[in-house]
């Protein structure tokens, strides 16, 4: 009996051990997850920002919309095809 309590022990351990192991790798996923997220919003807020200053150009030049669209939609096409 004592053989079996001794086995039993451990096994706790083992397990032990292995739920630390998988608590540590998710942490580690979970933190690379979130920085990945928090880079697409900063290249998104960048890209933001650099539209926010072509509509702000476009305000201030003379008002000629087509012009001023067509530019707008040759930068949009420019930042999808990279």
């Amino acid at each position: 009996m004592t053989w079996l309590t001794a086995f039993f022990g451990k096994t706790k351990f083992y397990l032990l051990a292995a739920g630390a192991f998988i608590a540590t790798i998710f942490a580690a996923y979970w933190r690379i997850r979130e920085d990945g997220k928090n880079a697409a919003r900063l290249e998104q807020a960048k890209a933001r920002d650099n539209l926010q200053e072509h509509y702000d150009e476009i305000d201030r030049q003379a008002i000629d919309p087509d012009r001023s669209y067509d530019r707008l939609r040759g930068l949009s096409d420019d930042a999808h095809s990279r």
